[in-house]
């Protein structure tokens, strides 16, 4: 198993530490993909009724189930304060896809993949240091389903 850690580019570790700046929450469109045990806990968050978010903060897609956005790409729960700091408003039981960022596999395809991600994440290479088994524990985890 050291074997397989030695080969990875990240061996060494990265320092991430997010900055607030709202970027991961914003931007191109896309998905932030959630499970039902995600909306259900979402809502109870939200002090909505049943375990079910309406329309205007879910959307689905195919057979699966993702934030909405404003049209300008901003996440629905992405608040920004006048300052200009972002926060997200579910921070404490946000989606597991936004808990894993920016250990993406995406991200962790290469140290190319990994620079050119953090040209729009200010937290990426600044901050505390993640070891490869953490970086590898947050990359793998699972959505409740």
């Amino acid at each position: 198993m050291a074997k397989k850690y030695k080969s990875k580019w990240y061996a060494g570790g990265l320092a991430f530490e997010c900055q607030q700046s709202g970027n991961c929450c914003s931007g191109e469109p896309g998905h932030v993909w959630v499970t039902k045990k995600e909306i259900a806990t979402i809502a109870k968050y939200l002090g909505i009724e049943g375990d079910w978010l309406p329309r205007k903060y879910l959307r689905r897609v195919g057979f699966r189930y993702s934030l909405t956005e404003y049209a300008n790409g901003d996440c629905v729960f992405l608040g920004r304060s006048e300052e200009g700091c972002a926060s997200c408003q579910i921070h404490e039981v946000k989606p597991t896809q936004c808990r894993t960022w920016p250990f993406w596999g995406s991200n962790l395809k290469s140290s190319d993949h990994w620079n050119e991600a953090a040209k729009g994440c200010p937290g990426m290479n600044r901050g505390p240091l993640h070891t490869l088994v953490q970086i590898d524990e947050i990359r793998l985890m699972k959505a409740p389903s």
